[in-house]
């Protein structure tokens, strides 16, 4: 029996379509670049929560221990702190992070700043008065502001451009033992 031409083709793609062959091969094809950026991306997200925790937890820490001091702090000491807030991001390396310390006081009613610390890398600008800062002071009363900035590369952005994420927080304190802090030899 011989089959036409149009027979013969439709005779095949009868048989291609009943033929079940390859098909989970194909769906695993489709499905599994849309897994591994799906693992890849929650890893990142745990990564970044992770990170952001540690962010906050030295930005407390910064404040806590500098706004502990008597009413005097040298760079000795605040380097010191800053060692001690590093060790917060163990095992994570610290090549990122930037510790920033300010002192402000209130002054006829207008914050103005008294002193600086950073350990030299930038975090932003420098904070300025507003109603957050104004409403935590009194005339002759000080404030410590850290601020503690993160940069941290993500898997997914490495592999699709531009990986990352900068993190920052910022905290103020008054300080505990004295109404001011001054900073000995800090600019």
């Amino acid at each position: 029996m011989t089959y036409s031409p149009l027979t013969s083709a439709a005779l095949m793609v009868q048989k291609l379509i009943r033929d079940a062959r390859g098909v989970a091969a194909i769906e695993m094809a489709f499905i599994f670049p849309v897994m591994v950026i799906l693992y890849l991306g929650l890893i990142d997200i745990t990564n970044f929560l992770q990170v952001n925790r540690r962010v906050t937890l030295t930005a407390s820490t910064l404040a806590d221990l500098v706004t502990q001091a008597d009413s005097t702090i040298t760079t000795a000491d605040i380097d010191g702190i800053f060692e001690s807030a590093r060790a917060i991001f163990e095992p994570l390396s610290v090549e990122g992070i930037s510790l920033s310390l300010w002192d402000f006081r209130m002054q006829d009613g207008s914050p103005t700043k008294i002193w600086e610390y950073t350990n030299g890398a930038s975090c932003g600008s420098e904070p300025t008065g507003g109603d957050e800062m104004e409403s935590l002071m009194e005339d002759g009363n000080d404030i410590v502001i850290a601020r503690v900035c993160y940069s941290q590369d993500a898997i997914i952005g490495t592999m699709f451009g531009s990986g990352t994420i900068e993190l920052d927080d910022e905290l103020m304190l008054r300080p505990r033992q004295s109404t001011t802090l001054e900073c000995t030899d800090c600019s």
